[in-house]
């Protein structure tokens, strides 16, 4: 609506402009009839305003030239010489960056020629090899591949700074520098005659290990049983404590950090290496012993039976005892200790208690309740070892015939055949005697009794391997295997409640209502070996 007005007002404007004129003609015309002379003076006006018009015209026309001329083409040739301008330009720019490109090539070749000329004119001495012999470093290099000057000193310290050229250098022998290595660390350094020093590098890395070794030879174990194997070496220089374990049969034993742990029956090796050296260990993995319980004795455990072993297991049997007391200590404390702990704890059967019929001391008598031997008597061909027999021979298990008992049992060991197959197998010759408190020689023979009451069972004096004695059926005698904060453990042969070679955890307080005399052993021993309060 708004546009509609607009062209109506526009309208209005143009009719009201043109009656405008036609009235100013309608003047004109009557003024012009009146006055002649006003006429002539509008035509004046008229020509005048066509005189103003044609410089109008005339000035139009010069600005349209001005504007054709400035309009006017460029030539196509002008066009193209600039464009030619212009990749000449770019040409001109490719070609100056090749240049610099060029340029920085030759730079880096003539400062490798450069590098290259002064490494191959440097008396630098070419290191054909550095090596360990005999606890010595040698350093071996070739002057002679450059043609160098022969001069060569050589320099070890602790330390990698750089060395002074008045340091005590070492004139080489042989184009070789030789230092023995020790517990340090060292640096080894080259010098010329022209005083410039060179390091060697890789000697502060140089180790060796001598006199390698293992705790065990050969390890038998039970069945799910661990054993710690340690490694011991000296070294010199620069060496990574880094062991390396490795088996050969993870189906029997596996090794983690020197840790060994039975898996089934069979032999395998297990190797520690370090550095270029190595040390091996035979693990024999068993059902012949068992694992150790850890506090007191197994009453479930079984009695022997009768010929339950080869000669093969009695032999193996008799060398792990004979390894086990080694480890301990034969001839020591430790070693009688071993043995007893043994034949109660590992062994997987109980052996039973026998009434002896004699001792090879009084009526000739062997193996009937007493076996004086080392080793177990399991097997037939134990019987050579007898000197003489009663009812028997009959081995550990087999049923016997026994005087004092007036009836068959099970072979086994009475009270003093346990404590002396144990000091005879420990490494003391204690001979076949009884308990003790005979006009004979007895096991109180052999220590110093002391009669015991609370103080001294509490107090420090007893130890690990001293023997107990009892008045009981004229005369009982037992070992102590183990002590603890509140208790001791002893090792006996009882013919009552628990029949059998078994270990009785004893309150220490009431020590002396079992067994009234401690019978010490220091000056029969004499040496303790690896002794431990318990297993």
């Amino acid at each position: 609506m708004a546009k509609k007005k607009k062209k109506n007002n526009t309208k209005k404007k143009k009719n009201n402009q043109v009656s405008t004129k036609s009235n100013k003609k309608r003047i004109e015309t009557k003024n012009n009839s009146a006055n002649p002379e006003k006429k002539i003076s509008v035509s004046n006006v008229n020509s005048h305003k066509t005189k103003k018009k044609t410089t109008n015209t005339k000035k139009n026309i010069t600005k349209n030239n001005i504007k054709k001329k400035t309009i006017k083409k460029i030539p196509q040739e002008k066009i193209n010489n600039n464009k030619s301008i212009k990749k000449n330009e770019k040409n001109i720019k490719k070609v100056k960056n090749n240049n610099k490109l060029y340029i920085l090539l030759l730079f880096i070749i003539l400062l490798i020629i450069c590098v290259y000329k002064y490494l191959i004119n440097s008396p630098t001495p070419f290191i054909k090899s550095i090596i360990l012999e005999n606890n010595n470093v040698i350093i071996k290099y070739d002057i002679n591949k450059y043609n160098f000057r022969n001069n060569i000193y050589c320099l070890i310290k602790q330390d990698e700074d750089y060395p002074n050229i008045n340091d005590n250098w070492i004139k080489s022998n042989n184009n070789m520098c030789i230092y023995e290595l020790d517990d340090k660390i060292y640096y080894a350094f080259l010098k010329n005659e022209d005083n410039e020093i060179f390091k060697v590098d890789g000697t502060n890395k140089l180790g060796v290990i001598n006199n390698l070794s293992i705790n065990e030879d050969k390890v038998y174990l039970p069945l799910k049983g661990t054993f710690d194997l340690k490694v011991t070496y000296d070294k010199k220089g620069y060496v990574e404590d880094n062991i390396i374990w490795k088996t050969q049969n993870d189906n029997i034993a596996t090794i983690k950090d020197g840790k060994v742990t039975a898996i089934a029956k069979g032999k395998t090796t297990i190797t520690a290496k370090i550095l270029d050296k190595e040390v091996s260990s035979e693990i024999i993995v068993t059902d012949l012993i068992t694992i150790r319980p850890k506090n007191g004795y197994d009453y479930k455990k079984k009695y022997l039976s009768c010929n339950k072993y080869s000669k093969e297991e009695n032999d193996l049997i008799d060398e792990i005892l004979k390894s086990r007391i080694e480890d301990a200590g034969y001839k020591t404390r430790a070693g009688v200790v071993e043995a007893a702990r043994f034949l109660t704890l590992d062994f997987p059967y109980r052996i039973n208690y026998f009434y002896e019929n004699g001792r090879q001391t009084t009526n000739n008598v062997d193996g009937e309740g007493i076996y004086y031997h080392v080793g177990f008597y399991l097997h037939k061909s134990r019987y050579k070892n007898i000197t003489g027999s009663k009812k028997g021979p009959k081995v550990w298990g087999c049923s016997l015939y026994s005087s004092p008992a007036h009836r068959n049992i099970d072979n086994g060991l009475d009270c003093s055949g346990f404590v002396s197959w144990a000091l005879l197998n420990g490494g003391f010759n204690v001979k076949d005697v009884g308990a003790g408190w005979s006009d004979r020689a007895d096991l109180t023979d052999y220590g110093t009794v002391k009669r015991l009451t609370k103080s001294i069972a509490t107090s420090n004096k007893i130890k690990v391997g001293d023997l107990l004695h009892s008045e009981k059926a004229g005369g009982h005698i037992g070992i102590i295997v183990g002590i603890d904060k509140n208790n001791y453990y002893v090792a006996q042969a009882l013919w009552y409640d628990e029949i059998g070679v078994i270990i009785t955890k004893i309150n220490k307080a009431k020590l002396q209502n079992h067994f009234p005399h401690a019978v010490l052993m220091d000056k029969y021993y004499k040496k303790d070996g690896n002794l431990t309060n318990m297993w």
